[in-house]
């Protein structure tokens, strides 16, 4: 997807606002293989990912005429798979815990279940630290870190200068080590 112009983002954005089913096939095909590798890297699961993209797809077409051609049509679909795969996370944590929960009151726990659900509490802490950031700092570090775009490309995909984005993902970075290090101080004493 990084090779498709922002132009051509236009032109599907003024397709997709004069519900033209061909340009909507077009930006499918275009988008569909670089959003599924980023709702895999936030999932980790195929499948859910596919499922996501599936919700996006559709609420894609029915918000159809409102879509801003003007504005970052790739911006927003990015954002749309970032947030409807941290809401499928935060379901799937919930259910897990509730889970973890019933077996915690009928089976003890061994080292190995220990580990596992220490390592998926530090995972949903990362989660939610990343989640506090502000929406632009949060927007520039997912798609540096969690999409592998270059500064200059995220530059261009949010409209700010390359030394804007790369402040934002310092402070994102320092934001997480902070919490890291507090969490880390905190489950040793």
């Amino acid at each position: 997807m990084r090779s498709v112009s922002e132009e051509q983002f236009r032109t599907w954005g003024h397709g997709l606002r004069q519900a033209d089913a061909n340009s909507f096939a077009e930006l499918f095909d275009a988008t569909y293989d670089p959003l599924h590798r980023y709702a895999m890297y936030i999932t980790r699961d195929s499948v859910s990912a596919s499922d996501i993209l599936q919700d996006v797809y559709l609420k894609l077409w029915q918000v159809r005429d409102t879509i801003d051609p003007d504005r970052s049509l790739r911006a927003l679909m990015y954002q749309m798979v970032r947030n409807y795969a941290l809401n499928h996370e935060r379901q799937k944590k919930r259910h897990a815990a509730e889970a973890i929960e019933a077996d915690h009151h009928s089976v003890g726990f061994d080292n190995l279940n220990d580990e596992k659900l220490d390592a998926a509490i530090l995972e949903q802490k990362m989660k939610e630290w990343i989640e506090a950031m502000p929406i632009r700092r949060r927007e520039a570090f997912m798609l540096s870190r969690f999409e592998g775009l270059s500064h200059e490309e995220i530059a261009a995909l949010m409209d700010l200068a390359p030394k804007t984005v790369n402040n934002h993902i310092v402070l994102a970075l320092q934001h997480i080590r902070s919490k890291l290090e507090a969490y880390r101080n905190r489950e040793s004493d």
